[in-house]
């Protein structure tokens, strides 16, 4: 289930549309599993490839983030 992440305080980043991260058991382990992994990447994505309109939009993004 993705849950939206809501800081605690007013964050330059709160309007990013980040992902809250569940915290794993161990660290080496739980850290590379595909669902949190998953919820790491979005978060390091650029805002503009995250508030992408379309999908087709993201897509281009993606295989052209620097452009």
């Amino acid at each position: 289930m993705l849950t939206p992440y809501e800081p605690v305080s007013s964050l330059r980043s709160s309007g990013g549309i980040l992902l809250a991260v569940p915290k794993s058991r161990l660290k080496s382990k739980d850290d590379r599993a595909f669902a949190i992994r998953a919820l790491l990447l979005w978060n390091d994505l650029p805002e503009e490839i995250r508030l992408a309109d379309s999908v087709s939009s993201f897509k281009s993004h993606l295989k052209n983030p620097f452009l």
